[in-house]
């Protein structure tokens, strides 16, 4: 018997205030259990209330992060960075043009909903086509892209300096209305807070199980195919999700500036970006209802903790082991659009290493040589050419380029996304300055210490990160980067180097690296200890494990491979390389600052890498060339990021191998050239050519030549009729 209209109606109802109250009852849990841990200094009522609003802000940023995930499989790592410049946008009409605050809040909507809706139709669609993972980088490069807006847009308004970097919260017309929680006074603007939150997430429930476009975006993130074989209009609903998820990135920060405020003039980073993702991934980037409990229990635990400790970055620290116990408790499954593209994984193919035909030729062989010899002279020639100044950021830069090599190893060979590489940096830094100052240890004894702590620590970050496919990985590195900052560098809880200088060694006894150019020395040696151990590797089983794992990881165990032992063993190996970076940084420094280990170095290097060609050695050091070369370029900070995002997106869009693939396509020409010449037979040439070659309409002639001595063609020797 069918129900009645009213029953529907009942139902409907039914189905989406279900989820609220279990949330609410959830969200009071969590607040007895925050005050029951808090025992000795008890946070307040009006505390804890204030975090479950802020809270709320963060589950509208895991709301579009979890629509992106739904429509197109990936992690959109620019989600805050969208909003938060359509935010800094309305900020700015507010504040230097008078705009009023109920003007300005529906303004910030539609930009950023025009933001994600530009995004799609620019970027988005081109990749349409791509690896996953090539799709979650150039999110990555669209990151720093609105990142560099941020910076540009008080210049553009001509905002004085002291309003550029204001970050205080701006009256509303909603002020006036007050409500004391002890000991905070809450306005009109948390209780706007609440009820956007609450009809976003009953309006969202409702688009996907009530709505013709929701059915559509769930059909087509399961099976792209299928979805378009049976007449969905992908584009048209991926463009809506991604309007959708501009604009909740939008109205989350903005409806922030009134309680916390907003930084203007700087990048909001990836601190805020970071309680979304933790709340998204407890979610499983699926659903709504406990990303909304997740996002205001992280909020809760934030204010909790920060009133008991009177430090807001302990909060972040803690977000690490947060996100580690919330992985580990989570069942390893999958849907089943998800296990058909775990091969969608892989960011880059692999380029081919030089035919055996041809490696005993006289050309070839001093070819490399003289290469290799031109390489050698430049870089004993060019430090002695540059300047005390320019000295010192070449060793920085060739420092970069050791995580570089370690990040191909990680995100190339192993297909593992680190958005926090330069975290494991820090922490060797920590390690090094602690052995060669509090132990008296000495130079290569401190780096290898540092290098094995890194590795063990990034076995312990991956662990987590290898029962659940996806990006997983990205987020908890990101969290990890963020901790090594704000916590594990800090001298209020870790007094690693007791406020003493790290002098540079005189190595065998014999060398003294203080000056600036054989400190530059040391960094090249180690730069060619690193690129020679990761050629090794990928010339040995071990590597080629690696790229099988990569690109199929259910064929590999067919034949007994275990996909998580080659995995951990690929975040060891690039972890202790990095780790080794961060103590030549440490002994280059000559202190160790928390400050110089942001998040956002480790986001650019792997942009650089990707840059570069993140598959291959070459495209490391050709990335950290172009990272150097703006360096050197003068360009301000703004400029700097956004010359590295456009540069990202350009080469991924028309050469998804980075700088490496025209650096290998040069070498195959010459290689073709001499095989031509010589009239050697290179099947593995001669298909990249025909490859790349325009097609024919002229039919094939399959006939043989009886009167062709077919046994006299072999492989590598001579052709001859």
């Amino acid at each position: 018997m069918r129900p009645s209209r009213l029953a529907d109606s009942d139902l409907r109802t039914t189905l989406l205030a279900a989820p609220v109250v279990r949330s609410v009852a959830s969200v009071l849990g969590v607040v007895l259990a925050v005050r029951l841990v808090f025992f000795g200094d008890p946070a307040p009522a009006g505390v804890l209330v204030f975090g479950a609003v802020i809270g709320l802000l963060y589950a509208l940023i895991a709301f579009g992060l979890i629509l992106v995930y739904r429509a197109n499989r990936i992690v959109n790592f620019a989600q805050a960075e969208i909003g938060a410049a359509a935010a800094i946008l309305a900020v700015l009409l507010v504040r230097v043009h008078g705009v009023p605050y109920l003007v300005a809040l529906p303004l910030a909507l539609v930009v950023g909903g025009l933001s994600g809706w530009l995004v799609d139709l620019l970027v988005i669609r081109r990749f349409s086509k791509a690896p996953r993972l090539v799709l979650s980088v150039a999110t990555i490069g669209l990151a720093l892209v609105f990142g560099s807006f941020q910076l540009i847009l008080p210049v553009v308004f001509g905002a004085t300096t002291a309003l550029g970097i204001d970050s205080t919260p701006i009256a509303t017309p909603l002020s006036g209305f007050e409500i004391t929680i002890h000991p905070l006074v809450f306005d009109g603007n948390s209780f706007l807070i609440v009820i956007g939150t609450a009809a976003v997430l009953v309006g969202l429930t409702a688009f996907f199980k009530f709505t013709d476009i929701g059915y559509a975006v769930r059909g087509a993130a399961e099976n792209l195919e299928r979805a378009l074989l049976l007449g969905i209009p992908v584009a048209r609903v991926t463009s809506v999700v991604w309007l959708l998820a501009g604009s909740l990135s939008a109205l989350g920060l903005f409806l922030r500036v009134p309680l916390t405020g907003l930084p203007i003039g700087g990048s909001v980073g990836p601190f805020v970006l970071l309680y979304a993702l933790a709340a998204a991934v407890i979610a499983r980037m699926e659903r709504f209802r406990t990303a909304l409990v997740a996002a205001v229990c992280l909020g809760i635990t934030e204010q909790a903790v920060y009133f008991s400790t009177r430090d807001a970055l302990v909060p972040v620290a803690l977000t690490l082991p947060v996100l580690l116990v919330a992985m580990l408790l989570q069942r390893a499954r999958q849907s089943r659009g998800q296990d058909t593209g775990l091969s969608t994984w892989s960011l880059n193919r692999d380029h081919k290493l030089t035919p055996p035909e041809l490696r005993g030729l006289p050309e070839v062989r001093y070819g490399a040589k003289a290469f290799f010899l031109l390489i050698l002279a430049a870089v004993v020639v060019l430090p002695h050419l540059m300047g005390p100044s320019q000295q010192i950021l070449a060793s920085v830069v060739v420092i970069y380029g050791i995580v570089a090599v370690s990040l191909v190893i990680l995100t190339g060979w192993s297909g593992q996304i680190s958005l926090g590489h330069w975290g494991f940096a820090g922490l060797g830094a920590a390690v090094a300055g602690s052995v060669a100052t509090r132990l008296s240890g000495d130079f290569f004894v401190a780096l290898v210490v540092a290098g094995l702590a890194g590795a063990a620590v990034a076995v312990v970050i991956g662990l987590p990160a290898l029962r659940i496919q996806g990006l997983y990985l990205a987020v908890t590195t990101l969290a990890f980067a963020l901790a090594v900052q704000v916590f594990v560098l800090n001298p209020r809880y870790f007094n690693w180097l007791d406020r003493q200088f790290i002098e540079r060694p005189v190595i065998f006894q014999r060398y003294d690296t203080e000056g600036p150019v054989a400190f530059l020395y040391v960094c090249m040696v180690f730069l060619a200890l690193c690129l020679s151990s990761a050629r090794a590797l990928r010339q040995s089983r071990p590597g080629r494990l690696l790229l099988a794992v990569r690109d199929n990881p259910r064929g590999a165990q067919a034949y007994g491979v275990s996909v998580r032992s080659v995995k951990l063993w690929a975040f060891a190996i690039s972890g202790f390389w990095a780790a080794v970076a961060g103590g030549l940084y440490a002994f280059h420094q000559g202190a160790v600052d928390n400050s110089a280990f942001a998040p956002d170095v480790s986001l650019m290097l792997l942009v650089i890498v990707v840059i570069g060609g993140s598959a291959a050695l070459p495209g490391a050091m050709l990335g950290t060339a172009y990272m150097g070369g703006l360096r050197y370029s003068g360009l301000s900070a703004e400029w700097q990021l956004l010359s590295t995002g456009i540069g990202a997106l350009l080469l991924l869009m028309f050469l998804p191998g980075g700088l490496a693939q025209l650096y290998y396509g040069a070498r195959d020409r010459l290689l073709r050239f001499i095989a031509d010449r010589r009239g050697i037979l290179v099947p593995s040439l001669v298909a990249d050519k025909r490859a790349n070659e325009p097609e024919s309409d002229e039919p094939v002639n399959l006939e043989l030549d009886a009167d062709r001595d077919l046994g006299s063609i072999r492989l590598g020797s001579t052709v001859e009729a």
